[in-house]
């Protein structure tokens, strides 16, 4: 029977980890042990992935006598990495042999050569190959994701048959949801679920349970097309097969969720120009990896100031319009932004494309259009007020308008040329956005200025 564990929701409030700390500091084990015991595998790996080394390394080591291997699989794989070094081999192993094999090889996936090899001479040979077949697959693929852990039935069984073997039989995966149907050369037949073997009478044969259209995935799909399969079919799991349509494993929900939360937090990292940046990553390493971002938009930034610089004797005439000129900047840069962030993540989700691109761009030039009447309005208003100037008004009004329009436009066109052109749009259109919207905004404010404040 699965382990129950207790709710601590209020695990990492102040007071509790405060709390905690104190117990681990008293170096009371016994005690910790005790108020640990029903805690998540996951809640486990939060507190040992905030806690400070020192702390870190006490908790790891009461753990040590009954360590849940649930744990190791909870933690980010790039803060297993930093710490593989305080967490004994015998844990390793342990966890190879008790856990699906698709969580054991995200395991080994981040240990060195060395302690790879050396951990393979403990496990039983059968552990070592499906770990080892698992890796063979690429990366962020079906292949690696899937899980080899299957229930496999013969097509010509009744439903009776197929309950006593669940009942018998000793090596069924932890957690399944459905039962795959081939055939002597394990061939998938197709699927049936779980429930509706459950709520069938036992005479009636498996064959006539069988979806018309056997659900699959090829193993080299990437992991970003099986989450979004999932999510438009609403599936618990998919059979993974090979060329010739061969049984290999099994994805299930919970491995989506996990892959679901990797590519949205990949796509904002990527917007927000930090790469695939680890939070427990070393400086220099994150440094580099912000490098990139910060140095396109320095050159973008020169262009701008290039334009603005043909227009200096405008602004030492008018030098009230270097006081406004950030107003167009951040509400161009900020329309531009929204834009971007929605089509990017309709890109993600497969909702915007080349063949709706037009009607897409279209509608958030509308967006823009409609927000730029009701700002350039707001601006007019506050701008006359402060300096009392119509003409003046006049200017950064139709300038904030035109810019939050080309600011919708450049947000929601340029994701999508980028994806065309096999670029990724998460990565590149920030830099795009915000120096067009800069460079076109200061264009028109200052052409207006030039031409009817002089």
């Amino acid at each position: 029977m699965p382990k129950q564990y207790s709710n601590n929701l209020d695990y990492l409030k102040p007071d509790t980890l405060k709390n905690f700390v104190d117990i681990l500091e008293k170096k009371d084990g016994k005690r910790l042990f005790n108020r640990i015991k029903d805690y998540h595998p996951a809640e486990i790996a939060s507190y040992i992935q905030i806690l400070n080394e020192g702390h870190r390394k006490k908790l790891i080591k009461t753990l040590s006598k009954d360590f849940d291997t649930k744990i190791l699989v909870e933690l980010e794989s790039s803060f297993l990495a930093k710490i593989v070094d305080e967490i004994d081999l015998e844990i390793f192993s342990k966890a190879i042999i008790e856990l699906d094999s698709d969580e054991a090889a995200s395991i080994i996936d981040v240990l060195d050569s060395g302690r790879r090899k050396e951990l393979f001479s403990r496990i039983p040979k059968k552990n070592r190959e499906s770990i080892e077949e698992n890796l063979s697959y690429e990366e962020n693929t079906a292949g690696r994701l899937m899980q080899s852990e299957i229930v496999k039935i013969q097509h010509e069984h009744n439903v009776g048959e197929v309950i006593d073997y669940l009942r018998k039989e000793k090596k069924l995966p932890k957690v399944f949801y459905d039962l795959f149907v081939i055939n002597k050369n394990e061939i998938l037949l197709g699927t049936v679920s779980l429930s509706s073997i459950i709520s069938t009478a036992r005479k009636i044969k498996i064959n006539t349970l069988l979806k018309k259209i056997p659900e699959s995935i090829h193993f080299s799909v990437d992991q970003e097309e099986v989450a979004d399969i999932f999510r438009k079919r609403n599936l618990t799991s998919l059979a993974v097969v090979n060329d010739k349509k061969k049984l290999l494993g099994v994805v299930n929900v919970e491995d989506v969720v996990d892959v679901i939360d990797l590519e949205a937090e990949e796509d904002l990292l990527k917007l927000a120009g930090v790469g695939e940046q680890s939070f427990y990553g070393a400086i220099i390493s994150v440094s580099k990896a912000r490098f990139t971002w910060l140095f396109f938009n320095l050159i973008a930034a020169f262009v701008a100031s290039y334009f603005i610089k043909n227009f200096e004797d405008t602004i030492e005439k008018f030098a009230i319009l270097a006081a406004l000129m950030p107003i167009i900047a951040s509400m161009g840069g900020c329309s531009g932004t929204q834009s971007l962030t929605t089509a990017v993540r309709a890109i993600a989700m497969k909702q915007l494309t080349w063949s709706n691109a037009l009607r897409s761009t279209g509608k958030e030039v509308l967006v823009g259009f409609f927000n730029g009447c009701i700002f350039s309005l707001a601006t007019f208003i506050i701008t006359f007020l402060w300096f009392g100037d119509f003409i003046l008004s006049c200017v950064i009004s139709i300038s904030l308008l035109l810019n939050l329009i080309f600011g919708s436009f450049f947000g929601t066109f340029i994701p999508i040329v980028l994806t065309r052109f096999g670029i990724d749009p998460a990565i590149a259109s920030g830099t795009f956005v915000t120096m067009l919207t800069d460079i076109i905004g200061f264009l028109m404010f200052l052409t207006l200025a030039a031409t009817y404040l002089t």
